[in-house]
């Protein structure tokens, strides 16, 4: 047929019609098959290749490329960074105010720690410790708290200057120059104890904690109070304001509504975790938004657990009964072993099999799983572990296991203080940190560029080694007055404690000799006798021997021992002959 259909297709003298139906039988017979073609798989991707190919050059040569040198900030003569931080195409299309780019909402982030123990337990735990600090700290007393004092450590403060720090501890302590609590709470402030409670959670869980700040009436006289803001309501603005007015950076929305604006002045936003990313417009990131996952885990585990303790069905065994038994028979003792044997909720039904045998009987096979423990115990511990490390926390300041701690208790064990240290170093002190540099520049630096705001007893001393001391450097009288004491009259007050300078202290303060005393000057005539040694011109006594008038080293006293004077001439303790000793 083939040869037939070409031979005619092809034929001049054939007539058109014939010619015609041979052609479409060749086309018909050589025309590929969908078996024959690419898969549609191979087809998509290269069709996709050759898109992608030819799209990318086309948009790059017309895309406006033009870069604005050195940068769009410069050439409007705008001051600060050159560089752009925000995405203006985001900008554009949220509006004057932009969302905070992340998967889920402040909302969801609350809830999310609400409805987990382990995140509760880290953010609490931590808002209890930084309370701790929330008390002016007391002179020579090694406790948690703060302090205002003067950026250089030497400086000696005057009078003024100490009477300026004892108002800003006040003003601290209760947010504001307002010091009478009850009308601190018409005004809506908070102790510097609520306030921090407040911000740190919300800083834990949203790495959103704006303060806004209240200002006299004439600004010029500084801050008159400053209070804690949900920041979840807190919504950043553009570069160029809000509705054209420069001066907002930032706007409050609550349930879709626009409540208030802040400009730079009336708001302090301060993320803990800072980000560079142009798409973060502004934002922070908190731990929360790290442990999704974590989390995800930690709530099926713990939600396994709890359904396998209210609503197991696994049965302990299974109850054999091997013999002839009637069918009215085993539902009766069904019946009345489920009514004996059913846990509560109907757990730990039973089930009942049958065997026919010429022995009757009753066995129990036991499956051998029992739920006397918790299911993915080390897996549950692995996660708490991974939550606080994003949170700098050991799990024993939770009362957990570590991951690698055993069995063991995480409150005992000779590295438990190591631990405590190390977390509090890792975890405790960056949030304080914080919270410290945003007091001294945004609140303190307000009245005064010399004074900052530091938190005080984060390393306690140890009390046996400033013990140890103050017995080294101090007097006695010095301790008394530590102590609270009176100060001892008489020479004792001012000797040292220390042991090792008594015996020089007695040396330079004892009696010292008068010139020419006890042995007289050198080159005196005579100096055996202390009173004519003090006095050259008395007469010798007419009792006296000519051996007694000799003088120290004549022949008469050449070899004795010499008397105690001439220890006392040379400040040292009475030299005693043997005789003397012996009488």
């Amino acid at each position: 047929m083939s040869d037939s259909a070409a031979s005619a297709a092809f034929d001049g003298a054939a007539p058109e019609d014939e010619r015609s139906e041979a052609l479409g039988a060749l086309q018909r017979e050589y025309m590929p098959t969908q078996s024959d073609l690419l898969p549609p798989e191979h087809v998509r991707q290269i069709l996709q290749f050759a898109e992608y190919s030819f799209d990318e050059p086309f948009a790059k040569a017309i895309a406006d490329n033009g870069a604005p040198f050195p940068s769009e900030a410069a050439r409007k003569k705008l001051r600060g960074m050159q560089s752009v931080q925000l995405d203006g195409f985001t900008i554009n299309i949220q509006g004057d105010f932009w969302e905070r780019p992340t998967a889920l909402s402040y909302d969801s982030l609350r809830l999310m720690v609400a409805k987990t123990p382990i995140l509760n337990a880290v953010a609490m735990t931590r808002v209890r410790q930084v309370q701790r600090f929330c008390r002016v700290a007391e002179k020579g007393v090694d406790a948690p708290g703060f302090d205002i004092r003067h950026v250089d450590r030497k400086h000696q403060l005057t009078k003024a200057e100490q009477e300026s720090i004892g108002l800003l501890n006040r003003f601290m302590v209760n947010c504001g120059w307002e010091f009478n609590p009850r009308l601190r709470k018409s005004l809506r402030r908070d102790s510097l104890s609520q306030f921090m409670a407040k911000s740190v959670r919300d800083s834990l869980v949203l790495d959103s904690a704006p303060i806004e700040t209240e200002w006299k009436r004439n600004k010029k006289l500084g801050i008159d109070g400053f209070y804690p803001v949900d920041g979840a309501t807190i919504r950043l603005c553009t570069e160029d304001g809000f509705h054209g007015n420069e001066a907002i950076c930032a706007i409050q929305l609550v349930e879709g509504r626009i409540t208030a604006a802040y400009t730079h002045d009336d708001l302090i936003y301060e993320p803990r975790n800072p980000r560079t990313e142009v798409n973060a417009v502004g934002y922070g990131i908190s731990e929360t938004e790290l442990l999704v996952r974590v989390v995800s885990g930690y709530l099926n585990a713990m939600t396994y657990n709890i359904k396998g303790f209210d609503s197991n069905q696994i049965p302990k065994g299974v109850l054999n009964l091997v013999g002839d038994y009637s069918e009215a028979d085993l539902k009766a003792f069904r019946r009345y072993w489920n009514s004996l044997v059913k846990g509560v909720s109907n757990a730990w039904t039973l089930p009942v099999l049958a065997a026919k045998n010429s022995e009757a009987k009753a066995t129990f096979e036991k499956f051998g799983v029992e739920f006397n423990e918790m299911y993915f115990a080390k897996w549950m511990t692995f996660l708490t572990s991974i939550i606080c490390a994003l949170w700098g926390m050991s799990p024993a300041e939770i009362n957990f296991d570590s991951f690698s701690g055993g069995n063991t208790s995480p409150l005992s064990g000779s590295d438990t203080a190591e631990r405590l240290a190390a977390s509090k170093d890792s975890g405790l002190r960056p949030l304080l940190a914080h919270y410290e540099n945003l007091f001294s520049d945004f609140l303190i630096a307000e009245y005064s560029d010399n004074l900052v705001f530091r938190w005080t007893g984060l390393d306690p001393e140890d009390k046996e080694a400033k013990q140890e001391m103050r017995k080294l450097v101090l007097t006695v009288n010095e301790i008394r007055a530590e102590e609270g004491h009176e100060a001892m009259e008489g020479p004792l007050g001012d000797a040292p404690v220390n042991p090792a300078l008594i015996q020089p202290w007695m040396a330079f303060n004892g009696p010292q000799p008068a010139e020419g005393a006890d042995g007289g000057a050198p080159g005196a005539p005579t100096g055996a006798g202390g009173a004519r040694a003090a006095d050259p011109d008395a007469e010798p006594n007419e009792n006296d021997t000519p051996e007694e008038d000799a003088a120290p080293g004549s022949e008469s006293s050449f070899g004795e021992q010499p008397g105690e004077d001439f220890g006392k001439a040379f400040n040292l303790p009475p030299i005693y002959s043997t005789e003397d000793m012996l009488a």
